[in-house]
């Protein structure tokens, strides 16, 4: 086996024991020193500069950040969307609980029935009704509602509530604004006379 630097320098009579010692340990520490440098120096990124570690921490960190802002996003436009449809589904539902519960419209017999027509959309529809009904509805008392291609008669109140949920449900509904703010006309011989003839809701002028 080699002798150790300190048994070379003692046995040269070139240093003491203590001597060899110290310079012993100078070596042990330059040696130490140069592994430290070689380790620091793979820390070194390509550039030659050091990698700052917190940077890079800092960068992973907003990134992630960043992600999950963008998920959240993402969910809550799904909810959205989600609950948005959740709303129309329970007012659909409402507006054919308050047509079943409120429907006024009732079977008509042959002898009494008389045709009311009406527009829904670009066509014209006609339906039997009594003559009750005709006059209601004519008068704006009776409002027809459109369920799934079914048509029944509500009062105005319920016809609020539909059209709060859906107004795409009120086909027709007659204002009787005219006839309120003349309620209290005396009428004349010739309006009484002409009030014998009903005229027809589908009469084009």
């Amino acid at each position: 086996m080699a002798d150790s630097l300190r048994d070379q320098l003692v046995k040269a009579g070139l240093a003491t024991s203590a001597q060899a010692k110290k310079a012993e340990r100078s070596k042990r520490a330059g040696e130490t020193a140069k592994r430290h440098d070689k380790a620091k120096g793979k820390a070194k990124g390509p550039d030659g500069k050091k990698d700052e570690p917190s940077s890079l921490t800092q960068q992973v960190k907003a990134k992630a950040a960043q992600q999950r802002a963008e998920k959240a996003a993402r969910d809550k436009a799904i909810a959205q969307v989600r609950n948005a449809k959740s709303e129309a589904k329970a007012k659909q539902a409402q507006v054919r609980q308050l047509i079943a519960q409120n429907d006024q419209r009732t079977k008509v017999s042959d002898d009494e029935a008389v045709p009311y027509n009406f527009v829904h959309g670009q066509k014209i529809k006609k339906i039997h009704v009594t003559k009750a009904q005709l006059e209601a509805l004519s008068s704006g008392r009776l409002i027809v509602v459109n369920n799934n291609g079914i048509y029944h008669f509500v009062d105005e109140k319920v016809a609020e509530q539909i059209a709060a949920r859906d107004p795409k449900r009120i086909i027709v509904a007659h204002s009787n604004e005219n006839k309120n703010e003349n309620k209290d006309a005396t009428p004349s011989a010739d309006d009484e006379y002409y009030a014998k003839f009903a005229i027809p809701d589908d009469l084009d002028w």
